[in-house]
């Protein structure tokens, strides 16, 4: 970790997130040693009960307890901790409530997540990259190496489920420095209900709080088109933002990867025009056809974009991509759904 050596005086409630998802996965009770916040504890059984009703073949009721049960009072904290991964959320978030403002706040970035925990010189890149925006908008900032995407992923909890755990397990490092962490929402409220479960939403973000310290979710309501438009707008911020699935190419847009390409459409969607910023600025519609309709976090990306391009008006540039998100599942006829099933009740009457 870098911005900060010292974690006597804080309670191990991190050590409660972090560890939640992993013993739900194993159906193994959960003990904390040390001092946890009763509320915190009390969040914990809610999110048991959350997970398990959104997957029960990976997560499992069990019960949270700690040796030290017991709110701790801190004497000076001040503000808020923001998650920053350079991503067009954070981005966003950073410019319209920090920079616009002419306010500056503190940020968290986790190495190990979109980075891999190993991959120190392409991290340093994005510190590099990002440094313009950071020192306009960023008063103090710590970076965290862990490797508990990796543990997670080991237990079969990969991102979508697991990302918010280790996240705001993160900024309760913090706990005794700040009142509140904050991070920017991927996606609508209405996209959360095509997309859950997932690992942040305004329905469980919430219940990641003690007395002392809890996370507020920014902009709920607006959408990733409407994000990258604000940003096309703003020269440093295109420089800035990161956001290709390709790791070989971070912290550079690689252009033509599902994630570039659904912005750049987001962007025509929003604007008519894409930005220069990609390595391959060059765009058609048939470069969504990778774009996995079956991953629910990609088909929300997807409805994202065309209703954006509806509300715009420019919903003609997307035809194949409309088609695909309307095309009706393929059923068998009733006719022959009911032929099938009268064939296997005369084989049973025939054996009988």
């Amino acid at each position: 970790m870098q911005g900060r050596e010292d974690f006597t005086g804080i309670s191990n409630t991190f050590a409660l997130w972090i560890c939640l998802p992993i013993a739900m996965s194993m159906n193994r009770d959960l003990h904390i040693l040390g001092q946890v916040s009763p509320t915190a504890l009390a969040n914990a059984k809610k999110l048991i009960e959350i997970w398990f009703t959104w997957r029960p073949g990976l997560f499992h009721f069990i019960n949270v307890t700690a040796e030290h049960v017991l709110e701790t009072t801190y004497a000076r904290q001040e503000g808020e901790l923001m998650l920053y991964s350079g991503g067009a959320d954070s981005t966003y978030a950073l410019l319209t409530h920090y920079v616009q403002r002419g306010i500056k706040v503190a940020a968290l970035t986790i190495q190990g997540m979109d980075y891999d925990a190993e991959d120190v010189a392409r991290f340093n890149a994005l510190l590099a990259k990002t440094r313009p925006l950071r020192d306009l908008a960023i008063n103090e900032h710590y970076t965290i190496t862990s490797n508990a995407a990796k543990v997670m992923a080991r237990h079969g909890i990969h991102g979508d489920c697991g990302h918010g755990f280790q996240l705001f397990s993160s900024l309760f490092l913090f706990e005794d420095r700040y009142r509140s962490g904050s991070i920017a929402a991927d996606c609508t409220r209405q996209i959360e209900m095509l997309i859950s479960p997932w690992g942040t939403s305004s329905l469980t973000n919430p219940l990641f709080a003690s007395s002392q310290f809890h996370i507020n979710t920014l902009d709920l309501d607006l959408g990733r088109p409407e994000k990258l438009a604000a940003l096309s707008g703003n020269e440093m911020a295109l420089r800035c933002v990161s956001f290709c699935k390709k790791r070989e190419i971070r912290p550079e847009n690689c252009g033509v990867c599902s994630k570039c390409s659904r912005s750049k459409a987001m962007f025509l969607a929003e604007t008519g025009k894409i930005p220069n910023m990609f390595l391959d600025n060059s765009f058609s519609e048939d470069m969504l056809l990778d774009i996995d309709l079956s991953n629910r976090g990609e088909r929300g990306s997807a409805m994202d974009l065309l209703s954006s391009a509806a509300r715009n008006g420019r919903l003609s540039l997307f035809p194949k991509l409309t088609a695909r998100l309307c095309a009706k599942p393929a059923r068998k006829p009733w006719l022959a759904r009911q032929k099938a099933r009268w064939a296997k009740r005369i084989k049973k009457l025939n054996k009988g």
